[in-house]
């Protein structure tokens, strides 16, 4: 995962100009850790780590890992055979021999790769291949041989598959269900008259456990015992055993009025986002806004879930501890486009999570997050400018005129109800027991509860970088420097470099970028590039605009004035009159041609051939009389005629 701090025991950091070796995380606010170069032993800020550069060779690197699978081998020497020791043997000494080659300076580190790939029997290209495997993994088993990718899947031919699995749909997954032994003796029948190999009843019984037992029993129409045996109970979801297994997402209109920053008057009630851990029922983090839910509430909201706390607690002015930062293992949402679009599963690809759509018609796998709405409604009734329940709840109570709170004095006053309120309150319900949010998070992060302890989850180390790739995006291209987005311009310096690599050969689809946007300040965008690894910032290529939201922008669009709206009616009927006029001339036209025609049909079948045409005689020049010609010749000028010198007698030629 990217730019993440490791927080677990055996991790490198770097902190105050130094790299650092965590010793173990006392809580959420420090960690005991061994400087690396004299092995001191100091208690570190967590919230004043980053990320080191130094390969992380024995715990897990700063990195993410290649995508390879390692082999791993069984923990007791005696379980392996003869060809695995050897293989683990060979391993082990090529781990050591790559450790000190890392070792040695890049200057002479030529030689040693060289000295490494004849004493292993490869060439330098698998040996610079090895090194990498090494710096990734950190460990011999990268060396071993890679798990084949086939391992586990069946090698049987398609029309046998095919087979099996019809004979299954017709005899055992339905009412009056086979056994298996009956199921499979027709299935072998098959493959004779069809002159295929035999299967055994362990295969047949593989294929069927491609079936859960749940949809087993639905289709056997035993429907009722499906859902009794695999229907969650109300109130509980599975496997939220450990903080950050399961987080729940959703919205909420806050049933209060507020008032706008500059002259205080009731405006609209805002709309909460929410992020709360299934786990200890912990606020991950929360976006409030005026506008309906989005997906830019949606990134937000997540934003704040993901990251540290700290620096918005002191902005808030709240005193308090909310010790919540990492990626959940998985985000439960509904179906709402805003919570299942291009942003949600983008941000699922990059950081890791599942995105599980809550199931229809189960409204237990919801109740956190509608529990925390429900307990939040009921504290915001105490506050003025509250619209109640409902009108008859609210009766003759004036929300607007006695409305007080700005949205951000209203975030505050939220934050502060959160951390010392709603955190530290006795909670009921599955798992709960009356224990307090945040006793239950510490309890499943240092001590274990329904799982081993978890320790702290590794905290991001670009808080922009992450918020910016939880913000909306689209797909552009680059031409002449610029990207076309939103209808605007936007530009860079580092677009005419990043423009130029581009291959144009490629598909188009091969050739956008991914470019992020704020729709509440649209002056700049972010590209990301790929060959970097960040957001490179965007700003308006035409100079005088300045910022800018998205819906002012649309708004300003659509009050421009249309002057071509005015001759609507003129064009319409001078594109009748111009139909007219076509239809006319394509009406002469075939009349023409058709009595041509006629003639030439008629001429044809006549017994007397008409003459054909005298071909045309040139009319006679004009001849001019003797005065005409007299006049002309005196209008012509005489040749003047050199005179030729007299020969020189002495000349013999």
């Amino acid at each position: 995962m990217p730019d993440l701090i490791p927080l677990g025991e055996g991790h490198l950091v770097s902190c105050r100009g130094h790299d650092w070796v965590i010793v173990h995380c006392e809580d959420f606010e420090r960690v005991l850790a061994s400087r690396v170069f004299d092995g001191r032993h100091e208690f570190l800020p967590i919230a004043e780590l980053a990320v080191t550069n130094v390969p992380n060779v024995e715990g897990r690197p700063p990195e993410s890992r290649a995508n390879r699978r390692v082999r791993k081998l069984a923990a007791d020497e005696d379980s392996l055979s003869d060809k695995e020791s050897l293989a683990q043997e060979k391993a082990v000494n090529e781990f050591q021999v790559a450790l000190e080659v890392i070792k040695v300076p890049r200057a002479e580190r030529r030689a040693a790769i060289r000295q490494m790939a004849a004493t292993f029997g490869y060439n330098e290209a698998t040996a610079y291949r090895r090194l990498k495997l090494v710096r990734i993994h950190g460990t011999a088993d990268a060396l071993l041989h890679a798990v084949r990718s086939d391992a586990g899947k069946r090698r049987l031919a398609a029309e046998v598959v095919k087979i099996v699995r019809d004979h299954l749909a017709a005899h055992r997954f339905v009412a009056e269900a086979r056994t298996l032994p009956a199921v499979l003796e027709l299935v072998n029948g098959a493959l004779r008259v069809k002159g295929l190999k035999k299967i055994s009843l362990s295969t047949l019984q593989s294929f069927e456990k491609e079936t859960t037992l749940k949809q087993k029993l639905e289709a056997q129409g035993r429907k009722k015992k499906a859902a009794d045996a695999f229907r969650p109970k109300v109130g509980h979801l599975p496997n939220a055993d450990y903080p950050l297994a399961i987080a729940q997402v959703d919205h909420t209109p806050i049933q209060i009025c507020l008032v706008d920053e500059e002259d205080r008057q009731p405006i609209d009630d805002p709309w909460l986002t929410l992020v709360i851990d299934c786990y200890s029922r912990m606020v991950l983090g929360f976006f409030l806004s005026f506008d309906p839910p989005s997906t830019l509430s949606t990134g937000m909201a997540l934003a704040h879930a993901f990251l540290p706390k700290e620096e918005f607690l002191r902005s808030q002015g709240v005193a308090g501890e909310w010790p919540c930062w990492g990626f959940p293992d998985v985000i439960l949402v509904d179906n709402a486009t805003e919570l299942n679009g291009r942003m949600m599963h983008g941000a699922r690809r990059r950081y890791r999570f599942t995105l599980r759509d809550r199931p229809v018609g189960a409204p237990n796998f919801g109740g956190h997050v509608e529990s925390a709405f429900k307990t939040f409604m009921h504290e915001f009734k105490s506050v003025p400018g509250t619209k109640f329940s409902n009108p008859i709840e609210r009766g003759e109570y004036d929300s607007q005129g006695r409305a007080i709170f700005t949205i951000a004095e209203f975030e505050a006053f939220f934050t502060e109800f959160l951390v010392n309120d709603y955190h530290v309150r006795k909670h009921t319900g599955d798992g709960m027991d009356g224990a307090v949010p945040l006793t239950k998070w510490r309890q499943g992060t240092f001590e274990g509860d329904r799982m081993p302890p978890t320790g702290p989850p590794p905290r991001p180390a670009d808080p922009l970088s992450l918020r910016i790739s939880l913000m909306p995006f689209e797909r552009r291209t680059i031409r002449n420097s610029t990207v076309t987005m939103l209808t605007h311009e936007y530009h860079n310096g580092r677009l005419a470099v990043i423009g130029d690599a581009v291959d144009l050969k490629k598909p188009i689809d091969d050739r956008l970028f991914e470019v992020r946007y704020d729709p509440r300040n649209i002056s700049k965008v972010w590209l990301y590039d790929e060959a970097q690894q960040g957001y490179i910032e965007l700003g308006f290529a035409d100079l005088r605009k300045g910022p800018i939201s998205l819906w002012e922008d649309r708004a300003r669009k659509r009050r421009r004035a249309n002057h071509a709206e005015q001759f609507a009616d003129t064009r319409y009927e001078s594109m009748l009159r111009r139909e007219e006029m076509k239809e006319q001339a394509t009406k002469k036209t075939k009349q023409q041609r058709l009595e041509a025609e006629k003639a030439r049909r008629r001429a044809a079948g006549a017994i007397v051939k008409p003459a054909p045409p005298k071909a045309p005689v040139a009319p006679k020049k004009k001849q001019l009389d003797a005065s005409q010609i007299a006049a002309l010749r005196a209008n012509v000028r005489a040749a003047v005629i050199q005179p030729k010198p007299a020969e020189d007698p002495r000349d013999d030629s």
